[in-house]
This record gives C-alpha cells, structure tokens and sequence, in this order.
C-alpha cells in the first residue's frame, strides 16, 4: 500500500463522490475535494473542499505540478435525460480528456467514472466484458446521449499512448446506498422502490419490467475498491473495467423483497402498481457485468453478491422508514 496519498477527488459533493471523499479519510488519506456545489456539513472540516469547475485551468495547473498521488474523477452530467450537444460533450468527455493529460505530466494516477450504459441493450441475458462495447451480436450499444459521452471518453483513453499515463476507467453498473437523496430520478431503481414502499406501502413499476433484472453494486463497495486501486503497489493495467456484484437482481426479486420487509414492518400487504413505461426503447431490461477482468487486475477487491444486496436492502428499508415517520 502507498501510505498517505494525497488525493483529489472530483464531484466530490455528489453521491458516490461523498462517499468516495469519506473512504479515502477513513484510510488516513489527505483529500482534496472539488464540486460545484457547497461541500456536504459533515465532511465540510475534514477535507480541502474548493467550490469550483474540475476542467479549471489553474486546478489543472496543479494537477500537471505533481502535487497529487492519484485524482478520482467522479463528476459529470450523470443525467440519462441529457440532451446531446456541446455542454455535454465538454462536461464528460473533453473535459476529462484535458483532465487526463493533466495527470499524465503530473504522473498523478487517474481514476475514472465511466458507466454500464456504455452497452445499451444486451441481446444475450449474460455478462458483458468490456471488449464487447462495440460487438452489434452482443449489444445495441449507448441508448441516451449520456452513455455515448461516456463510451467516447472510453475510446479516446483506450486510443492513447500506454508508456507514461496511469489510467484506470470504471464502468459502474447501479450503484446504491444511503444518501442518494439528491439525485432525484436517476437515484437507483432499487433505492426508489425502497424508498416507496418504506413510505407509502405501494411501488410502481413499468408494466413491462418485472421480467427485467440489474446488477447492482453497494456504493462502499465502489468506494473500497476505488481506495484499493488508488493505493496498490501491484500495477494494474491501464483500461477500462467493468465494476458491478456481476449477477443480476429481477425487479420481480426486489418486489418480493419490498413486499416481505413492508409486511414485517407493518403487518400489511405492499401494493403493487404497474405502469405503461413510456420510452421502452430507451430502457435498459438487463445489466449484468462480467468481471473477470478486474478480478485478474485487483485480486484482493471486495465483492458484491445477491446476499449482500439483499442484506443492504434491510438496512436501507429500516433508513428510509425511520424517516418517513420520525
């Protein structure tokens, strides 16, 4: 392990980009944070939060000095809603470009944020690997403009020099966990139901979805993986890798779930209502990541599993009731 990295973390007020900040604590790293947003009350004093832009040319300044061990890169347009257009394209992919030959004349680690979207439909209910990005037999590929900013960052980092840029990307499948509150609609499926049924005892679902089934990973476990990638002494190969549990979870699974802790919760039935899902098109039915890569590159990685999920469904269940009737 490297001991005390001096890490910069990028969207650093976001949901995975809070937790990331407090992992990197928890180690005994100095954090530097950055976001355009006010840094969150309880990590406010216990890193070097700046307000601003992470493409800022004096911060890239600083990252091109060498001053930082590795940058995080979290930030982004995460929206799947995003139109396609120029503030997309600069926000996640020229933007992360400059970012990267940053570090490469800092000789900073970069650490990346890509997505599973990149793959779009899968026509096969099986893992994906990371070659099979642009296989048509296998994938639709990007369905939003959002997934194909990132598959473009992807591509323009696989397409650069291998001598002299330490680089990892990271498609992350659906993240979930506490505080996911501020993200409104694209907070994780799993988190939205939870959340209705702790609340009003009915979730909604598209009526064409209970046959469909994601991948979903624990934002700690994200985070324990970023801090393992960032400090290893064992080199890991600069690319992409896919980062999820690497099984899918049905919605007709998360239901039962739901159903079960609402009845323990309160004697009662969950309702159950189905919707027509209006842009079936647009809508990815299947998520599941093949990790073979990462597990060959990072052996001792933490990992997500079925139970696990399901463990850390209870945990946010009894959260999001505890506030709904406090």
């Amino acid at each position: 392990m490297i001991p005390d990295c001096q890490v910069l973390v990028t969207g650093a007020a976001g949901f995975i980009g809070r937790h990331t900040v407090a992992g990197f604590l928890r180690a005994g790293h100095q954090v530097t944070a950055v976001d355009l947003r006010p840094a969150p009350a309880h990590l406010a004093a216990k890193a070097d939060w700046r307000r601003g832009d992470f493409a800022d040319p004096a911060l890239l300044a600083e990252i091109a000095s060498g001053r930082f061990t590795t940058v995080v890169h979290q930030a982004g347009n995460s929206s799947t809603r995003a139109p396609a257009g120029p503030e997309l394209e600069e926000t996640n992919t020229l933007g992360p470009l400059r970012l990267a030959d940053a570090c490469h004349r800092g000789q900073t680690r970069l650490i990346y944020a890509s997505s599973h979207s990149v793959y779009g439909t899968l026509h096969h209910r099986t893992p994906i690997a990371e070659s099979a990005d642009t296989d048509p037999a296998l994938c639709s590929g990007p369905l939003n403009p959002y997934a194909a900013s990132k598959l473009t960052l992807d591509q323009h980092m696989r397409a650069r020099p291998t001598v002299g840029l330490d680089w990892i990307g990271l498609r992350y499948t659906n993240v979930f966990g506490p505080d996911e509150d501020d993200k409104g609609p694209m907070a994780s499926i799993l988190s939205q139901l939870l959340q209705q049924a702790a609340g009003t005892g009915c979730i909604r679902l598209f009526d064409d979805s209970l046959t469909a089934a994601r991948d979903y990973i624990h934002v700690e476990t994200v985070t324990t993986t970023l801090v393992r990638l960032a400090t290893t002494r064992h080199p890991v190969p600069a690319a992409v890798y896919n980062l999820g549990a690497g099984c899918a979870i049905s919605f007709a699974d998360l239901t039962q779930w739901c159903a079960r802790l609402h009845r323990e919760a309160t004697g009662q039935p969950l309702h159950v209502e189905l919707v027509p899902n209006p842009a079936p098109g647009a809508y990815q039915y299947f998520t599941c990541a093949n990790m073979t890569a990462l597990d060959k590159a990072l052996p001792d990685r933490p990992t997500e599993s079925a139970d696990s999920v399901e463990a850390h469904v209870a945990g946010l269940f009894a959260t999001f009731r505890s506030r709904a009737f406090r």
